[in-house]
């Protein structure tokens, strides 16, 4: 009981900094993703830096991909521990308001605290997020992925394709073709927690929510296929909100 104590009370306090640290930020424009490909080459269309497919999270993958997590670390090391702080802001550079994906590393962190031998393993830390063992984040972590299996620890790509194909071929009979909507991103979803029988959490429907949001969905109504296809393998997606990603 007291740990957990504790960790409510260490993520109350990382939210308060992120609150104060929101009051210096003016700008309300966000960048669009050819300025951001300009910015970062590595998330191009003929990108040749690998993704790192321990991250199983699809916009932390392509962060890491455009290399802003690189700076005290080898690239594409296997275990990447990034403060909350530098998430938040990183994370805001790409189209996530500063304090919505602060408090999402912030509960992320939390979560893997709560696991002793990572703690205790230098594999968790206070004030950071390991965005390689984001499985292991109690409370936040989903067991069923569009792009791992069950219980995964990183990208499948026999999960990855198969959620393109069926995506897809749901894509080629919408009107106009190409295009999806957050109800076939749902099915999608839904199929895949079903034949892994896994219910579908919390966690799990929001990366749906969010993922439609950051390709434009909440903007203009739907999605185009190709841009699924881009940012579940770490690339830059050609249309991205420019309103700022929120919870």
């Amino acid at each position: 009981m007291k740990k957990y104590f504790s960790v409510v009370v260490f993520t109350l306090l990382i939210t308060s900094h992120l609150a104060v640290a929101t009051e210096n930020i003016t700008e309300t424009k966000y960048k669009n993703s050819e300025e951001l490909i300009h910015n970062y080459p590595n998330i191009g269309e003929f990108s040749s830096r690998k993704e790192n497919k321990n991250i199983i999270c699809p916009f932390h993958r392509m962060l890491e991909r455009a290399g802003v997590y690189d700076t005290k670390r080898p690239t594409n090391n296997s275990k990447i521990i990034v403060s909350i702080l530098k998430i938040a802001k990183k994370a805001r550079e790409f189209g996530c308001e500063y304090f919505s994906c602060g408090s999402v590393a912030t509960l992320v962190s939390s979560g893997q605290l709560t696991n002793g031998k990572d703690l205790f393993s230098g594999k968790a830390r206070f004030g950071a997020v390991n965005l390689t063992r984001l499985h292991k984040a109690k409370g936040t972590a989903h067991q069923c992925g569009l792009t791992f299996v069950k219980n995964g620890t990183k990208v499948s790509e026999e999960v990855r394709s198969n959620t393109l194909r069926k995506l897809e071929e749901i894509s080629e009979s919408n009107i106009p073709a190409g295009n999806l909507s957050k109800e076939n991103l749902m099915k999608v979803k839904l199929d895949i927690c079903k034949s892994q029988d896994v219910k579908i959490s919390g966690p799990g429907k929001l990366e749906v929510e969010l993922i439609y949001a950051y390709l434009g969905g909440r903007d203009r109504g739907f999605i185009e296929y190709d841009d699924v296809v881009r940012f579940l393998h770490a690339k830059m997606p050609l249309t991205k909100s420019v309103s700022g990603l929120s919870l």
